[in-house]
């Protein structure tokens, strides 16, 4: 049986409250010049009083030595096993876009299905060189966000493919995200993009036989949108990536019977929250201290929360150590509150590690504390990426997180006689 199934089937409802309050790219290494992490480092006396009392440790997202991304960071760290669930970058960007154009309208209440296809975009400028056209910029000069949305209004109004639903979702400047839904999808694509400027467009190719269909249909419409948008000064062609098929996974309430509420401020985070059946609270703004307010209001409607902190991994991927360092103290007596609303369990983690050092994700252990009434806690005397290995929690999977806090919140009933 695998394992997952087994926690379903203990799964047994109550009035506990969890929280997972995940500061992004949360793990660092030592800063050059005074040997300290950016976590130790950081003034954060609530922090280091909470990690005091818990069970503390590091998570490894997807075994020793392999650096997550984003999506499966976060799919982990809810519970879900990656061996079982693929999720393309194409599918992520669809479900965290705020607004999407269908036939050059704004539609509403547009949910991702199984089986519907799902990639990333840049508009790019086409040029011709000689007897052949190149891409000449990437990123279409990152051309203004007011300015993409008006070309991806006008794609989703010209484009078409007879027995397909063609949405088109605008990002910020030259990025965009696009759905086709139709009969025959499946993924399995290689990327439409060369990956650098001064070299030809390149189609997608098919990986298997079975997604031949695929590519034949996703190469037409790259044409027609170079043909639709031939005239525009800057973006006149589009590069395709991160392109799947949008997988089945079970929700969290449909596994471990919990209504689950997000309190994110970025669309890729909102939308992995509703693949897995979240709630997407609206915070109104991008202050952390809003996010609060709206866990606070919030507390009584939803048994699971999880409160996502963007700024941390941010700064680290501009190699911005102090400004990571300065997050944290920020957050610091935000969380101090957020210890005294009643929560019967509270995990402060993260998706993965981005130390400022890098300026990119990396392989070593989260710095995680989990708390509650019954944790087995002790052996540490701050919150930080070394001293949370001296912990109880030691080095675990994190898919292990969620279950745990599911146990110490006595959602699981016993195994067995």
């Amino acid at each position: 049986m695998e394992r997952i199934n087994l926690l379903q089937e203990l799964v047994v409802k109550n009035q506990s409250k969890i929280l997972f309050w995940v500061f992004d790219g949360i793990g660092g290494l030592p800063h050059p010049e005074t040997g300290k992490t950016e976590l130790e480092t950081a003034h954060i006396p609530a922090i280091d009083a909470f990690a005091r009392s818990a069970s503390c440790g590091g998570l490894v997202p997807h075994g020793a030595g392999v650096t997550p991304g984003s999506g499966p960071g976060h799919l982990s760290l809810f519970g879900y096993p990656l061996d079982q669930f693929d999720l393309p970058r194409g599918v992520l960007e669809v479900l965290g876009a705020e607004d999407v154009f269908f036939e050059g309208e704004l539609a509403r209440d547009v949910s991702i299905r199984a089986g519907d296809l799902a990639m990333r975009g840049n508009f790019a400028t086409l040029e011709k060189r000689g007897d052949q056209q190149v891409i000449s910029d990437r990123r279409a000069n990152k051309i203004a966000t007011a300015e993409s949305r008006r070309v991806c209004q006008k794609l989703s109004r010209e484009l078409s493919v007879e027995g397909y639903e063609i949405y088109v979702y605008p990002g910020k400047e030259h990025r965009f995200a696009l759905l086709l839904r139709g009969p025959g999808l499946v993924g399995g694509l290689s990327d439409a993009d060369p990956q650098k400027s001064g070299v030809p467009p390149k189609p997608v190719e098919a990986e298997s036989p079975e997604a031949e269909h695929s590519a034949s249909i996703v190469n037409a419409i790259i044409a027609q949108a170079t043909r639709i948008l031939s005239e525009e000064p800057e973006a006149n062609t589009v590069l395709l990536r991160g392109i799947g098929a949008a997988p089945s996974i079970p929700t969290l309430e449909e596994l471990y019977g919990i209504r689950a509420a997000a309190i994110a401020t970025y669309p890729m985070y909102k939308g992995i929250a509703r693949l897995v059946g979240m709630d997407v609270l609206e915070v109104g703004s991008m202050e952390h201290a809003d996010e609060v307010k709206t866990l606070e209001a919030a507390f009584d409607d939803y048994d699971f929360f999880y409160l996502h902190i963007k700024e941390t991994d941010g700064f680290a991927h501009v190699f911005d150590f102090d400004g990571k360092v300065g997050v944290f103290e920020s957050c610091d007596p935000l969380f101090k509150k957020v210890t005294e609303m009643g929560f019967d369990v509270i995990a402060l983690t993260g998706d993965h590690c981005t130390p400022a050092v890098l300026g990119d994700h990396s392989w070593h252990p989260i710095p995680t504390a989990l708390w509650s009434k019954t944790v087995l806690g002790g052996g540490v005397e701050a919150f930080s990426e070394r001293e949370v290995l001296r912990g109880t929690l030691g080095l675990r999977a994190s898919r292990d997180l969620l279950p745990l806090a599911l146990a110490e919140a006595r959602r699981f009933n016993k195994f067995g006689a």
